[in-house]
């Protein structure tokens, strides 16, 4: 725990700006390293996630799960009830922030995230995008 004690003091001394700088560059390796992967590894990542979550669950406290069930719940009205307008806001914001962060992108990074966008496309053509996805939900 030391380390995260440290981590956490470093956390402590950064400006918000530099949080929000520290917070997009994670997001771009994320996302760098996602583009890079195949189908398969991405199912995996995705089976290992859900395995975290199920055995994260299970610690929990009842009162906890509760919380985390009405958390949710939250999250899903605050979807449902934005007006068009606002979530054509949320969406411009979101593009604005995407174009700075692939302005931070190397041309190699770029490739990978253009390949993997068009093998999304493809799938979608061909309809397996949703067997992909029912495969995600199970």
């Amino acid at each position: 725990t030391l380390v995260r004690e440290r981590s956490a003091a470093k956390r402590a001394a950064l400006t918000p700006e530099q949080v929000d700088y520290e917070r997009t560059v994670a997001r771009d390796r994320s996302s760098a390293r996602r583009a890079a992967l195949t189908l398969k590894e991405i199912e995996k990542q995705r089976e290992q996630a859900r395995e975290k979550v199920a055995a994260w669950r299970a610690t929990l406290t009842p009162k906890e799960t509760q919380q985390q069930t009405l958390a949710t719940e939250r999250t899903r009205s605050k979807r449902a009830t934005t007006s068009p307008n606002e979530a054509e806001e949320q969406r411009v914001v979101a593009r604005k922030r995407s174009t700075g962060r692939r302005a931070t992108y190397t041309p190699d990074e770029l490739q990978r995230l253009r390949a993997s966008v068009r093998q999304r496309k493809r799938l979608r053509k061909s309809g397996k995008h949703q067997q992909e996805r029912l495969k995600t939900k199970l």
